[in-house]
Parts: structure tokens; sequence; C-alpha cells
């Protein structure tokens, strides 16, 4: 039992590491399976497809990034706007530690997915979706918390939480595209100052 999970697992890691760095497209079923050691009837006692496989490495991804990222940046020993600039600041400190490992920034793993299977895959399509869902309610969570403690006023949340993350994902096209991650350093941070008022 412990061996079969141990190949679920190599499989399930390696398709994360090939897909992030590459591309879905460009990463098959063979790749994947000379990167975990294991034969393609493995592959398939455990996945039946490339897709069910991809959608269980974007839960994956979201589970890693959660615990690595997302929870330590939002906990509530600061202030709620001081936690959004703390999630700018460990998003940068990723793609650094990233890009000195492979010597390229390779962006937002959801970012990525989306804008190469949003209109090919709607199975993919919907669970990024579900993903960005999750994040953009943290975002809003603070902003609520915000304007409780009065650090903001006049805030359209809902409008705010979306322009946020639309800013997060093109920062991370942007850092992605031009190889540098000192882009999400330089730029992450303002989006702290943005905000779409209630008329």
């Amino acid at each position: 039992m412990q061996a079969a999970n141990d190949t679920q697992q190599r499989i399930l890691a390696s398709a994360r590491d090939l897909i992030y760095a590459r591309s879905y497209a460009d990463v098959g079923v063979a790749d994947i399976c000379e990167h975990a050691g294991v034969k393609k009837g493995s592959f398939y006692h455990f996945f039946p497809s490339k897709r069910e496989l991809t959608l269980a490495v974007l839960d994956a991804f979201y589970v890693d990034l959660k615990a690595q990222l997302v929870d330590k940046a939002f906990d509530n020993d600061i202030a709620p706007l001081a936690r959004i600039a703390r999630f700018a600041l460990f998003a940068y400190e990723f793609q650094l530690q990233v890009f000195k490992g492979t010597g390229r920034v390779l962006g937002c793993p959801f970012g990525n997915l989306a804008v190469e299977m949003a209109t090919q895959d709607e199975s993919i399509r919907a669970k990024i979706e579900h993903i960005f869902a999750n994040l953009q309610s943290l975002l809003r969570r603070e902003l609520h918390a915000a304007q409780a403690a009065g650090d903001v006023s006049n805030l359209n949340v809902e409008a705010t939480a979306q322009a946020m993350f639309a800013y997060f994902e093109g920062v991370m096209l942007l850092s992605k595209t031009r190889n540098d991650p000192n882009i999400v350093k330089h730029l992450l941070p303002a989006i702290v100052d943005i905000r779409i008022h209630t008329r």
C-alpha cells in the first residue's frame, strides 16, 4: 500500500514540476513517467488521463501554496493591509527562489495553466477559476477587516479584491515574460494601493 502511494506521489510531483517548468502541451505522459521512474501502466492505474492528473496537480499546487505562502502571509499578527503587503513580499521571495534554482521566472502556476488551457479544457478552466476565487476571497476578507479597522473607507470591496488579484496575475506574467524576478519586487507591493471606491 505504501509503495503504491509512493508511486502515485512520484507521478504527481513529476507532473507538477514538469508542467510548471514547461507547459501542459509540452509535457506528455511519457515525459512524466520517465521523470517519475514509473511505467505507463502505473500512470494509468492512478490517473485515467493527463487531464485527471492535471486536475490533481492543481490541487497539489494549491495545498502547497496555502501551506508555504498564503497561511503565513495572512496570519493575523499584523494589520490587514500589511498582511496583503506581506503576501506580495512572499510571492517575490518564492519567484526569486525558483529563479535561483532554474535560471527562469516561472510565474504563477495557476495563471500559466489558465492562459494555456482555459479555452481548451472546461474542467481545467473551472478548477483554476475555483482556486482564483479562493485567493480572491482572502483579499476580500482582508479588505473587509481593513474597513472595520478604519484603515480604508468608501471601498467597493468585491471590485477591489478582483482588481488586486488581476494586478497580481499581471505582475507575475510580466515578470515571467522579462525573466526578471525584480519585476515582482518592484511592482507587486503597489497592490495595497489599489482602490475601487463605491459610488
